[in-house]
């Protein structure tokens, strides 16, 4: 119930967040420090350098938003990870889209059976904070909008991994991106 209450409380501060005004002029601002903050390396595949559509998901305003980028050729799943924790494009950034995934948050993942399993370093495994439900929304609907998987569970050092959802629940349950539907927003 507690977390419940603290996701509430986020999205309503990130809302009340929408009224800041625009600059004339365009000015540097650095990024904060910290995990609610992670950036992730600077190398996301550039957009529109090929014919295949890759769908990743990003954050934007305390939400998600999904993108689609185009690739050479069909990603693997693990190629489909790797460009996600690449984070933003400079474009992407500049039309304020950030992520909560740092590259150094999943050490690996598997697909059987329709269902992923990602391998966490143990950076990610904790809480329920927005930033880490954010993070594994990221994941959970980035790998199931590739054809054949329908869930993802999580893992550290092989065992499972307590994952929070958009509800503020705590779950051990593969996770769908029906759980995360509530922070897609519309681009």
């Amino acid at each position: 119930m507690r977390v419940r209450a603290l996701v509430a409380l986020a999205l309503a501060v990130a809302l009340a967040g929408c009224g800041v005004e625009t600059e004339e002029h365009a000015r540097r601002v650095n990024p904060p420090s910290g995990v609610a903050h992670a950036w992730s390396t600077p190398n996301p595949p550039e957009t529109g350098t090929g014919a295949i559509p890759e769908r990743v998901y990003l954050v934007r305003g305390g939400g998600l938003v999904a993108l689609t980028r185009h690739v050479p050729a069909e990603p693997t799943v693990v190629e489909l990870v790797h460009d996600l924790l690449a984070g933003p494009t400079p474009d992407e950034r500049g039309e304020g889209i950030t992520t909560a995934l740092r590259a150094a948050d999943v050490a690996g993942v598997e697909v059987a059976g329709g269902r992923a399993t990602v391998e966490l370093t143990g950076m990610l495994d904790a809480g329920g904070r927005t930033d880490q439900v954010l993070a594994f929304a990221q994941i959970v609907c980035t790998l199931t909008a590739k054809a054949g998987i329908t869930s993802v569970a999580f893992t550290h050092d092989r065992q499972a991994v307590g994952v929070p959802r958009a509800d503020g629940s705590l779950s051990y349950a593969p996770a769908t991106a029906a759980d995360y539907a509530t922070l897609i927003a519309t681009r």
